[in-house]
């Protein structure tokens, strides 16, 4: 008997596929597939898909603020590291040196790093440091060219106490132009057809935390697992679909990030009063930045038809209903003003029937691409 992981495997392979992709690929399906709202709420949405640290399986039970996050794991890291040595502090003073962190968290949009030298010798001349103006100005400088000090200061200004919003590039008004043009793709699956085998996928294998019969439900339930035993067929088209890449904004450092990555053993780099380490960060196994999303996969125009031929008694046919409104499997897409819509309708014989629709230009992430993070820092691991 075909448990849901069965199920889920087969969908994957077939899913895959039909968006362009093979099985070595290394593609995440993403669930819950929820619309991407436009304008900055869009960008917010859209940056935080690519905040998330992606697990080691085929499939993400996506919530947006759980988890390992790039933003918050990177700025760790950096305290970790130790960065060149340098007299700014001891040269501007306590006071100045305080009030210049401060004022640097409420600039927006931030500065380029590269304007900070003479950002602070503006800032020092008009509130009462106009003695170390330029001597600040002339040690930020020298900083610039310490990737980890270079890091440290672009980090000041994106902390959650800041007034800006880690980013990517570009933003939702591309994706909406990119995917306005991006080809249309359809596929089918069968059930008692289906290749579950995904053995030789990215994962080798692994695929876990994905959802049951609907969002938030358990795979292992007793009504998802008699659905999951049952002959199953999907068929979806999307209008459009869009492979969309985007890529760190000025508050990301790629060559901090690589020193502290090609030098793990240095006590003069990784400070070793601090718990983050090397192991902690990196490791494939148990670091918290093993590897990133680099893509989102984007669809619009969904319209997929699920049917079951499972007979679901009257109550379990009412306890679908109640639950429909978090979305049916595969795709997880709520209802409401959202711009998507999932139907569930029963036969007198009590199969199922579920209809999963998405507006027109409207943008929902299905899956992601993830690469390690040797190769996100552009080499292989030694």
């Amino acid at each position: 008997m075909a448990t849901f992981l069965d199920l889920q495997n087969g969908f994957y392979n077939a899913f895959i596929q039909g968006l362009g992709f093979s099985q070595s690929d290394p593609v995440q399906v993403v669930q819950p597939s929820t619309p991407l709202s436009t304008g900055s709420q869009g960008n917010l949405l859209l940056w935080n898909y690519l905040n998330n640290i992606p697990p080691f399986s085929l499939t993400q039970n996506y919530i947006s603020s759980g988890g390992n996050q790039f933003g918050s794991d990177y700025s760790g890291l950096l305290s970790a590291l130790n960065a060149a040595p340098n007299s700014f502090k001891a040269d501007v003073g306590e006071q100045c040196y305080a009030d210049w962190q401060a004022y640097v968290k409420t600039i927006s949009p931030p500065p380029s790093v590269s304007n900070l030298p003479m950002t602070f010798r503006s800032w020092a001349m008009i509130n009462g440091y106009q003695s170390v103006a330029t001597i600040g100005a002339s040690d930020l400088a020298k900083m610039l060219l310490d990737p980890i000090s270079n890091a440290q200061m672009s980090d000041i200004m994106y902390k959650p106490s800041g007034a800006n919003d880690i980013n990517w590039v570009p933003g939702i008004t591309t994706l909406q132009s990119e995917l306005a043009s991006a080809p249309s793709r359809k596929f089918t699956v069968n059930s008692s057809s289906m290749n579950s085998n995904v053995s030789s996928s990215w994962t080798q294998g692994s695929n876990s935390g994905f959802f049951g019969l609907w969002g938030s439900s358990n795979y292992q339930s007793s009504i998802s697992q008699q659905f999951a035993s049952s002959n199953i067929s999907v068929s979806a088209s999307f209008a459009h679909v869009l492979q969309f890449a985007a890529t760190p904004g000025d508050w990301y450092n790629s060559s901090a990030m690589a020193t502290a990555y090609n030098n793990p053993n240095d006590p003069k780099l990784w400070n070793t009063q601090s718990p983050i380490t090397w192991k902690s960060t990196f490791d494939p196994n148990s670091g918290n930045m093993p590897r990133f999303a680099t893509s989102l996969v984007v669809v619009d125009t969904m319209n997929v038809t699920v049917t079951s031929d499972a007979k679901f008694s009257q109550n379990d046919q009412q306890t679908i209903h109640n639950n429909s409104g978090a979305g049916m499997w595969p795709f997880y897409t709520t209802g409401g003003s959202s711009g998507s819509n999932t139907n569930v309708t029963f036969n007198q014989d009590g199969s199922m029937t579920v209809l999963i629709t998405s507006l027109p230009t409207v943008p929902i992430v299905v899956a992601l691409t993830v690469i390690p993070v040797d190769k996100f820092l552009g080499h292989q691991a030694k």
